[in-house]
């Protein structure tokens, strides 16, 4: 499998935070986001800053998935 880019890598922690907000839990003492933050070599304040200018697409991305049963 190909390596993933920086935006691939900001979009699915964006996704995983926005899921985590949605549950009303707190995204940055969670231990699975903390630990995908680790595994994509991420830090929150890079993910925060993606979800700025990117939060309409994520939140699409995750409406979309969840229509289909995802």
């Amino acid at each position: 499998m190909a390596a993933k880019t920086e935006q691939e890598r900001l979009f699915g922690a964006a996704c995983l935070r926005v899921t985590l907000e949605r549950a009303g839990l707190d995204p940055s003492s969670h231990e699975i986001y903390q630990g995908a933050l680790s595994d994509l070599h991420l830090e929150d304040d890079q993910v925060v800053a993606f979800l700025t200018e990117g939060r309409a697409q994520v939140e699409s991305a995750l409406d979309r998935s969840r229509t289909r049963g995802g």
